[in-house]
């Protein structure tokens, strides 16, 4: 059975890298890395905010077919790392992290790289304020979780810290 690993926080914070990062270190491991990008539900279904799809609302995403992917990777792999912004949102599937990682930035961080992302072409002014909020109320860790790694994503994450973290 592999051991499970959540990754949350903010869209541009740096789950992704880190999760690559975390998948280097373990090269004598096998790890699988689950997006929650990934596991979309249709557009059809997608909630809408101005007439726009709303990525930042819990509805956009199948957390069931997430959890199920998590839970069948688990048979096959010795790590997976389910990283997405809303991933401590539903409790079937932060319940099946041994490992919880959340990464914080500042908003003028999140800001500024967020003007350097363009796979979403030009987002308006008011749609990005939107993700920012929106983080605040679907993407954070539940109050009183208990063992989780906060780290800022300011900067370089601490390669020991985070390792000795995942194996403790």
């Amino acid at each position: 059975m592999g051991k499970i690993i959540g990754i949350g926080g903010v869209s541009r914070a740096g789950k992704t890298s880190l999760a690559q990062r975390i998948s280097e270190w373990f090269i004598d491991d096998t790890v699988k890395i689950l997006h929650q990008d990934d596991f979309i539900v249709p557009k059809a279904k997608m909630p809408l905010i101005k007439g726009q799809i709303d990525w930042e609302h819990p509805d956009s995403l199948d957390f069931f077919a997430f959890r199920d992917a998590i839970l069948n990777e688990q048979e096959r792999y010795d790590y997976i790392i389910a990283e997405g912004l809303m991933v401590y949102n539903q409790p079937d599937v932060y319940s099946l992290f041994e490992k919880k990682i959340f990464i914080e930035i500042s908003k003028d961080t999140f800001l500024n790289r967020k003007t350097l992302d363009n796979r979403w072409q030009n987002e308006p002014a008011w749609y990005i304020e939107h993700i920012w909020n929106s983080h605040f109320i679907y993407g954070r860790v539940p109050k009183g979780m208990k063992n989780v790694l906060c780290m800022s994503g300011e900067n370089q994450f601490i390669a020991g810290i985070v390792k000795n973290y995942i194996l403790e």
